[in-house]
């Protein structure tokens, strides 16, 4: 077996941004710009195995982060006795007596849970009380850590001045401690404000680009009718070309595509399931369906094969969703399941046939929280259980790796995909979307969290800050592809999408819709209801290149939840979701 570790290409694309922005991601290419605040010597850690290396630090406008060095691999969330003491008001004299430094703020991550000691007595703290988030969600030698710095707890500042004192401590049998002497190590904040977060856009950038979703709906979330205008929203937010869905365990995938239709009405959606809980959902023809059940295990993931438009070689689409926690064997078995389908299909011995140079996406809830193998596995080929999955091979047709396509959490210095603040598990990176660099560019890519996104995002594209978190645990992960060499999707020559707008809305009896059209072309504007009726045809006429303004007359319709669309020849149909009130 082979061990070749590397970045994605978009990492490395973004190295040279990162020089002053610190991205909780996993990655560490962005700390190599900021000094170490201490070395710990190796060799004097105790009976864990955790032996503390080098520790930096660093913030921005919201967030204090840490890199610290663990020496062997652990995972940070679960068993182990490291704990980061911080004292937040430089007095010794204040907070929990530790290392010679009085620490307000202490977080014991192998139990995850932590005191605050700003008042007479110590209050309990979960990860969502402070914004705790770490990376990466899998075991490792080296973590990043943030914390909000800008909270206050009973009206009281947890970081009341600009200086902090910081200290790590194995609580463990002779654990050892960083630093070695007392006192802990000092860190002033920075002010000047770092470079933006990562750029990414909501809409397609490019009509000709195929727009990829994985979404994990949390236990046949997107039929709970509680649920219904918050995916609804979502996916008129996002418009995709090719969903993957996840945890829809209850309905077959024509129910599934029923219901997509009913939130995205006027597209004809093809569907396919396998396993018990994966459907596909697209846009374009879903030719053949596999069911990719490991040998040792029951669970099922699924290979779909979609007739993209004047594709010689057709897309191959797998989404995955492996087995939970505490089972890194059940979740290394599927994994190593799919690259052997993977394997046999682009060497023309296995059940699918795949042909040369065809796409390649991988995307799914993965629940990579164990050990980092399996993400290894599915990015180099590197097959641990050769009995009976076969060798390693390079998957790539140019004899490369897989690349991940990494999204940043919008309107976060972060890359995590799910979240639920009623665990005691900190936010962490579970979605995943990879594949072949050799003919997919990767043009825009995010993961959807509404309740950090800038009250214009969510005005144009009629979404609530609560919209993700009430829909499921998991995030919307969107990526945008560029078919190199392959074909476009549309007509290549059009590669901006035109811009549809609704304001005021939610609107009474009036309304205006603001078009952006980059292009003359006939276009028709229509009105349906949330289920898909059509309730108006406004018009359909050429419009020429730059913006239109029509007004609407409402008076006539009920109070409730519309869809307008545009149909401008572009590509694809441009949806935005009008709420009438009375």
């Amino acid at each position: 077996m082979k061990y070749i570790f590397t970045l994605s290409l978009l990492l490395l694309n973004l190295s040279s941004f990162a020089q002053n922005r610190i991205l909780t991601d996993g990655e560490f290419n962005d700390w190599t710009n900021f000094n170490i605040a201490h070395t710990d010597p190796g060799g004097d850690n105790g009976n864990s195995g955790i032996d503390l290396g080098n520790l930096q630090i660093h913030n921005d406008e919201e967030f204090v982060f840490f890199s610290i060095e663990t020496g062997s691999e652990i995972n940070l969330q679960d068993d182990n006795e490291l704990a980061i003491y911080i004292d937040t008001d430089e007095n010794p004299n204040t907070g929990l007596a530790a290392n010679g430094i009085g620490a307000e703020l202490v977080y014991y991550f192998g139990d995850r849970v932590g005191f605050l000691y700003l008042t007479g007595n110590p209050l309990t703290i979960y990860h969502e009380d402070i914004h705790l988030v770490c990376a990466p969600t899998v075991s490792a030698t080296r973590f990043e850590i943030a914390i909000k710095r800008t909270l206050s707890i009973f009206g009281i500042p947890m970081f009341p001045n600009n200086t902090i004192r910081v200290a790590f401590r194995d609580n463990g049998s002779n654990g050892d401690v960083l630093p070695d002497v007392n006192g802990g190590i000092d860190y002033e904040f920075i002010i000047t404000p770092p470079p933006s977060l990562p750029e990414y856009s909501i809409a397609k950038k490019q009509a000709s680009d195929l727009r990829v979703l994985s979404y994990n709906v949390l236990s046949d979330g997107l039929f709970d009718n509680s649920k219904v205008l918050p995916f609804s929203r979502i996916l008129e937010a996002i418009q995709p070309d090719i969903i993957g869905f996840q945890e829809i365990y209850d309905h077959n995938s024509q129910e599934v595509a029923n219901q997509v239709t009913a939130m995205l009405p006027g597209i004809n959606w093809y569907h396919a399931d396998a396993g018990p809980d994966i459907h596909a959902i697209s846009k374009y023809p879903i030719l053949e369906s596999y069911e990719l059940a490991g040998v040792e295990s029951s669970q099922g993931n699924g290979a779909f094969l979609i007739d993209l438009p004047n594709l010689t070689a057709h897309l191959l689409f797998i989404v995955a969703h492996t087995p939970c926690c505490g089972n890194d064997a059940g979740r290394q078995v599927e994994v190593d399941a799919i690259m052997a389908f993977l394997r046999d299909a682009k060497a023309g011995t296995g059940s699918l046939q795949l042909e040369e140079n065809s796409p390649i996406i991988i995307t799914g809830d993965m629940n990579f929280v164990g050990g980092s193998q399996q993400l290894q596995t599915l990015l180099t080929g590197d097959i641990i259980n050769t009995f009976p999955y076969g060798a390693d091979f390079a998957p790539d047709w140019d004899g490369s790796d897989l690349l991940d396509s990494r999204p940043y959490t919008t309107g976060l210095p972060m890359a995590f995909t799910w979240y639920r603040e009623a665990s005691s598990f900190a936010p962490g990176r579970l979605d995943f979307a990879i594949y072949t660099g050799s003919n997919l560019t990767l043009q825009n890519n995010y993961a959807l969290f509404t309740r950090n996104l800038p009250a214009d995002s969510l005005s144009t594209y009629n979404l609530l800050s609560s919209d993700v978190t009430t829909a499921s645990d998991h995030l919307p992960i969107v990526s945008d592809f560029q078919l190199n060499s392959l074909t476009d999707i549309s007509n290549p020559s059009l590669s901006v999408q035109p811009v549809l707008e609704i304001q005021p809305n939610p609107a009474g009896n009036l309304t205006q819709v603001n078009l952006q059209m980059p292009h003359s072309t006939t276009a028709t504007l229509r009105l349906y209801d949330v289920l898909g009726n059509e309730v108006k045809r406004i018009f359909t006429k050429p419009l020429s290149a730059g913006k239109h303004l029509i007004s609407l007359d409402l008076a006539i319709l009920p109070a409730g939840v519309y869809v307008l669309h545009l149909d401008a020849g572009l590509g694809g149909i441009l949806s935005r979701r009008l709420v009438v009130e009375r």
